[in-house]
């Protein structure tokens, strides 16, 4: 009977936790700086990407629609699904009608300011964000 009410309250503890970390993620980001997390220096392509992600918005809706707006990079999603994976602590985005494919993974850190930190996958970028 321990075990049971343990594993119980393990798993209210996860779901809240979870619950807690999607309801501060909804919402309207703006991109405020853009940070680079590459030893060397940026490449030309690189650098043209840091400068245009710095007016990139992000928005994560409680339906779970997500937009990444950015118009002259790859990262613009018009209309995509996301999710918090909390196995493997990330947001994942993916396209709303095909959610086997993945458009985006973000790792997020709370800022003392109430802003995010967002860590793209696959490149050098962090993405300081606040709600619009």
């Amino acid at each position: 009977m321990k075990n049971i009410i343990l594993s119980l309250v393990a798993f209210f503890i996860l779901s809240t936790a979870q619950a807690q970390i999607e309801t501060k993620i909804i919402g309207k980001w703006k991109v405020v700086s853009v940070e680079s997390n590459k030893d060397s220096k940026l490449n030309k392509d690189e650098a043209r990407t840091l400068e245009q992600l710095k007016k990139a918005a992000l928005e994560f809706k409680a339906d779970g629609h997500a937009k990444f707006k950015q118009i002259f990079t790859s990262f613009n999603i018009p209309d995509g699904y996301w999710y918090y994976n909390k196995e493997k602590d990330v947001i994942v985005i993916s396209e709303w009608n095909n959610r086997k494919v993945t458009l985006m993974r973000l790792w997020y850190d709370e800022l003392d300011n109430g802003g995010l930190k967002f860590t793209m996958d696959e490149t050098p970028f962090v993405l300081i964000v606040e709600k619009e």
